[in-house]
């Protein structure tokens, strides 16, 4: 064999023994540190699916001949190229994960957004279709069929106090004494008198406040000589109760809800109190007189603006009639 030759075949012979190398480092065993402790034996095989794995990194340190000689597999030619890539690998697929979770979350956000809009839309739409079914004239009010009569408007009775129902928290009313004729007018006893029943084209005081003297109005004396100065404005009032006779429907509908199967007329008085707000109310039903039904229409009731006025007060009759449509 000549000399060129044999230098030829040199970088073989090294290629050959360095794979020949790693090849019996792979099948070596291999004792491994993590921590404190020392684990194994794994041939290299396994530590090299370790590596993939994320177990193992290229800064493990491992040895083949016992306590002594450890060193990192990043330093092993057998385990070289294995970490590197091992360590690419685990790069790639956690920038995946949180690239993922980011999406995840993005995802979640928006549902709950979404969720956050539709429930607030859905409430609204119920608040609406219950605002319009309870106060909007001329809307169904569900399965309940509910007409009321004409009001009829009248001078306040002097009823007596213990059939009163004062609204809570309001102090008692006690009648206002009878307003006496001067002692010149001398009645005819001979003239029918008149009742004591409110004008029908009456106006309503439209002074300004402070003016003096006595408030315009009509003026009546009863039997007994004893006259009623009545100054509120009939018009008005009927306005009022049409206007918002609809948000007494809730507490019908509430009652039937309690009662099934309810059906029947209610009848309805209540007083005017001269600042305009409903002073007491009386339900004439035997079973009704108290309770549920009776405390939701004067909260409601108590709701309605009627004008304020001077002299004598206004009581306004309505009735109910409740029962299943159809």
């Amino acid at each position: 064999m000549t000399r060129g030759a044999w230098d030829t075949s040199r970088p073989m012979s090294a290629a050959q023994d360095l794979h020949d190398f790693e090849r019996a480092q792979l099948d070596a065993q291999w004792l491994y540190r993590q921590g404190d402790l020392v684990l194994g034996p794994l041939t290299g095989h396994q530590v090299v699916e370790k590596l993939y794995t994320g177990e193992l990194t290229g800064e493990t340190e491992v040895s083949a001949s016992g306590p002594s000689g450890f060193r990192k597999l990043k330093s092993l030619d057998a385990f070289q190229l294995h970490a590197s890539k091992a360590a690419v690998k685990l790069k790639v697929e956690a920038e995946a994960r949180a690239l993922q979770a980011r999406r995840t979350r993005a995802r979640l956000i928006a549902s709950g957004v979404a969720a956050v809009v539709l429930g607030g839309l859905g409430v609204g739409a119920w608040q609406i279709a219950r605002y319009s079914a309870v106060y909007l004239p001329g809307v169904d009010s569900g399965e309940l069929d509910i007409k009321m009569d004409p009001p009829v408007i009248t001078t306040a009775k002097r009823s007596v106090p213990e059939e009163l129902f004062d609204y809570p928290g309001e102090p008692k009313r006690t009648p206002a004494p009878p307003v006496k004729p001067p002692e010149t007018a001398t009645p005819d006893k001979t003239e029918k008198p008149p009742e004591k029943v409110a004008s029908l084209t009456q106006k309503p005081d439209r002074r300004p406040a402070g003016g003096g003297g006595r408030p315009a109005g009509k003026v009546s004396t009863d039997a007994d000589g004893l006259s009623t100065e009545v100054n509120y404005d009939q018009a008005s009032i009927n306005r009022v109760v049409k206007q918002y006779q609809n948000s007494l429907h809730r507490c019908f509908k509430e009652e039937a809800e309690r009662r099934p199967g309810f059906a029947a007329k209610v009848p309805l008085e209540f007083t005017i109190g001269n600042d305009g707000k409903v002073a007491q109310l009386w339900v004439d039903h035997p079973q009704l007189k108290k309770g549920p039904l009776f405390d939701c229409l004067l909260v409601e009731m108590k709701k309605w603006p009627f004008k304020p006025y001077t002299g004598e007060r206004a009581t306004v009759n309505l009735a109910f009639t409740i029962g299943k449509k159809g």
